[in-house]
């Protein structure tokens, strides 16, 4: 699969089954299930263990924020923004690599 990926462009579910389909010859709607199951497995690993390593790819976390104070945009109020937990991503040694090629 090449992509070129400008600023603009959003690499969506559809897009990548539709490189399945092409690069293997799977039919797009099991594509589109083969992805559903992976990010499936993703959102399990995320909830029931806080991280999801993938070998050649990077690492999702779940980080947790304390609560804090913030400002509403346009206006002098002060608000308290509630503590939650957030995903981040740490790209494996392999990606950086190729991005900064």
């Amino acid at each position: 699969m090449d992509y070129v990926i400008t600023k603009d462009t959003t690499v969506t579910k559809a897009i990548i089954a539709e490189g399945i389909n092409q690069e293997i010859g799977l039919s797009k709607e099991d594509s589109s299930a083969i992805i559903d199951d992976i990010l499936d497995e993703i959102k399990i690993g995320l909830v029931k263990d806080g991280i999801v390593k993938i070998a050649s790819f990077g690492t999702f976390l779940v980080k947790k924020k304390k609560e804090r104070p913030g400002n509403i945009p346009k206006t002098p109020q002060k608000v308290m923004i509630q503590a939650r937990n957030i995903v981040s991503f740490r790209p494996s040694k392999v990606i950086k690599k190729l991005i900064n090629e």
